[in-house]
């Protein structure tokens, strides 16, 4: 239980990375700068997390060292840049209902790659949760057809979600070996490397000063959202099934909704309730799995 509370609360947490996101980019820092940014604060935290905290080592055997420096400079690095573009030629709706879409890439992938199925009842909930996101998202069964994002907008989006939902798949593989806090750190130092040319080009091209609290929002996102909230869930990867995980991530826009109404003065219709207890019921039905998992693990 307390597993599936550190899962909701971490993406609660993440919920406010597309609002920090545009407060910094807004207040003056290329988007390609920020995500190499919030990564090379997480890389500079995690060895102290390993060290002081989990008291691990940092080593890894050389084949899965360049794996994980590769997973990372795709499903941390390259991600962002897809995302970061794709956001510049489709709308806010479009991009956020297509990223609700990887805790399914996450269950088929993890079924595909690691051979690890879902429980009728995590399957329920995998549904609940895609069904109530939907409505929360849309504010309705039916899209806003007059705010379409582009063709080429989307797909990058798309493409964002396949590579980001492969390679969490991909990581849980290597924390079946590994304490998950080390693969996180050698990801978090692929993703830095891949993005520092990209960031210093975006940098070097932007003649605006950022505004303190635009580094502010980018603090949040390295130590709160890269840092310590990978780090949550990298390590709970090392025990259960990431399909299961994935269905936590429905979490994100139901609290989104919520910053919207309660920031935003944005109103709260019937689809957002609605929405909210199918997101809500879906993350019970598939936490009563992973209670059932870990009781598995413990008695052997």
């Amino acid at each position: 239980m307390l597993d599936a509370a550190l899962l909701f609360f971490i993406n609660v947490l993440w919920a406010a990375a597309y609002p920090m996101a545009k407060f910094a980019i807004n207040g003056g820092v290329p988007s390609v700068t920020l995500a190499w940014a919030r990564w090379a604060v997480a890389m500079l935290l995690l060895p102290l997390f390993a060290r002081f905290v989990l008291r691990v080592p940092l080593r890894l055997p050389r084949s899965d060292l360049l794996r994980a420096l590769a997973l990372g400079a795709m499903a941390l690095g390259l991600v962002h840049i897809l995302v970061f573009v794709g956001l510049r030629y489709t709308t806010a709706v479009d991009a956020t209902l297509l990223l609700a879409g990887e805790p399914l890439v996450m269950a088929v992938m993890s079924l595909l790659l690691l051979r690890e199925g879902m429980t009728r009842q995590a399957a329920w909930g995998m549904v609940l949760g895609f069904v109530g996101a939907y409505l929360l998202i849309n504010r309705g069964w039916i899209p806003p057809l007059n705010d379409s994002g582009t063709l080429i907008g989307n797909l990058l989006v798309a493409a964002s979600v396949l590579v980001e939902g492969t390679g969490t798949v991909l990581s849980r593989g290597l924390t079946r070996r590994h304490s998950g806090i080390v693969v996180l750190f050698w990801e978090s130092v692929g993703a830095t490397i891949a993005l520092a040319i990209p960031a210093y080009l975006f940098w070097a091209s932007t003649p605006v000063v950022p505004a303190p609290s635009a580094l502010g929002a980018v603090l949040y996102l390295g130590v709160v959202n890269s840092a310590f909230c990978y780090a949550v869930w990298f390590v709970l990867m090392e025990r259960h099934h990431v399909g299961n995980m994935g269905v936590f991530i429905f979490v994100q826009p139901v609290f989104g909704a919520l910053m919207g109404v309660l920031w935003l003065k944005e109103p709260f219709g019937v689809y957002t309730a609605v929405g909210s207890a199918m997101v809500l019921s879906g993350v019970w039905l598939t936490t009563r799995t992973t209670a059932r998992e870990q009781a598995e693990i413990a008695h052997g």
